[in-house]
């Protein structure tokens, strides 16, 4: 590390920048486990407190790293667990295939397991195989599935129970301020309810599609680019949602329908008030949100197949119908590029062959992408198509210098 000092890395080639920062990603792993190993030792032989007069292996370490003592805590804690009771994620973290933060998730999420069989060692393995393709985010909800599939019932109970909690909690304390920062300008704050959020980004997001004035062309695509950053443009929304309001009475569309709140639940849980359900960007909704929301709303029914898969209900337009869309958006959730979360709001359908080349305006023939991708997939040699075994997106990464052919992916790996 020290022979690296001094390197001019603008002067290097980008595959080397990236190698380098695979290699770090790797020793930050296996410094972990190192850690892990040590830490466990140092805690079972009570050596700060023996030695050095700490009052716990927490404390010592805490100042040591100079971290939070509730960060100290966890990583002396996950150390006793990695080396007693989780050798299989201690091995993968050595090995580089999990990140410290995947440990993490991995042992609190097989701590909430009940002690059932093999219950445990199977949900570790299944976990340490998913982190191959997921960053810590992903993982952990993968992880809070494994109790949907093992306890269905006291699950969905647990989460009905904690997401009324929190929601009671963030409507209580709900509020908005506008204050001078002193320079000029003002700070907005607020908090809310996952239900007011997904009303305010709803309404929102329609106009912060980049619409830059004077940017240079982006030399792949021929579009220019907004120089401004999401946040710049969320701001320039609320001030034109505002100014929108004052002026007219018209709502801006947003693919052909009405800027709306849009949540996937079941028929049942819906008429029940029960479950929870998923908004468009990925947020949890409790089912009685739900029923409010639909006090005042439109229904929209998507038939799925045996397989949870979205029927064809393409019809041959040259502008995605507001039906197909909603199927869309049912079908990919949010941006199907490997690796992208991107809500659909922020997403086009893009048609697999092309309009004019005969392509359909039909699900068979669309997937959903952000603006990113969707100029990756006109402009580079990615490909995609839909599987012929559930007719879900897939993709086909540009081949690479002196690696294996590439395959058909639908999660990027983190190495690649």
């Amino acid at each position: 590390m020290a022979d690296l000092d001094g390197v001019m890395w603008a002067a290097r080639q980008p595959e080397e920048l990236l190698a380098g920062i695979e290699e770090i990603q790797l020793l930050k792993a296996r410094t972990a486990a190192l850690e892990a190993e040590l830490l466990a030792e140092v805690d079972a032989q009570a050596i700060p407190k023996k030695t050095l007069a700490w009052g716990s292996t927490t404390d010592w370490f805490a100042h040591l790293a100079g971290t939070t003592r509730r960060s100290a805590k966890r990583t002396v804690v996950n150390a006793r667990r990695l080396t007693a009771e989780r050798p299989a994620t201690l091995d993968a973290l050595r090995d580089g295939d999990v990140s410290p933060d995947q440990a993490d998730v991995i042992v609190r999420a097989v701590d909430d397991l009940p002690l059932t069989g093999t219950l445990r060692v199977d949900a570790e393995t299944h976990l340490i195989q998913e982190a191959g393709r997921l960053n810590a985010s992903d993982l952990a909800k993968t992880a809070r599935h494994l109790l949907d599939v093992v306890d269905p019932d006291k699950a969905e109970r647990t989460a009905e129970a904690a997401l009324d909690r929190e929601e009671r909690a963030a409507h209580l304390g709900r509020r908005l301020s506008i204050t001078d920062d002193g320079a000029g300008g003002v700070h907005i704050r607020g908090r809310g309810t996952v239900e007011d959020a997904a009303a305010l980004r709803a309404a929102l997001l329609p106009f912060t599609k980049p619409a830059p004035k004077g940017a240079a062309s982006h030399p792949s695509c021929g579009e220019a680019e907004d120089p401004r950053d999401h946040g710049t443009r969320l701001w320039d929304a609320l001030v034109h949602l505002a100014q929108h309001a004052l002026d007219t009475q018209v709502v801006p569309e947003s693919h052909g329908t009405r800027p709306t709140v849009v949540v996937h639940i079941d028929a049942d849980d819906l008429r029940s008030a029960r479950g929870t359900a998923t908004s468009d960007d990925g947020a949890e909704v409790t089912g009685s949100a739900v029923s409010r929301m639909a006090c005042d709303a439109d229904l929209v029914r998507v038939v799925l197949d045996a397989d949870g898969c979205v029927l064809d209900v393409g019809r041959r337009h040259r502008l995605v119908t507001p039906t197909i869309w909603t199927a869309l958006v049912a079908r990919d959730h949010h941006c199907a590029f490997p690796g992208c979360t991107r809500p659909p709001v922020m997403c086009h359908a893009h048609h697999i062959r092309h309009w004019t080349d005969g392509g359909p305006t039909s699900l068979d023939n669309l997937v959903l992408l952000c603006g990113h991708h969707h100029r990756t997939v006109h402009h580079t040699p990615w490909q995609v198509r839909l599987s012929a075994a559930d007719r879900r997106p897939e993709f086909l990464p540009p081949p690479k210098h002196a690696r294996p052919a590439p395959e058909w992916i639908r999660h990027r790996p983190r190495r690649e």
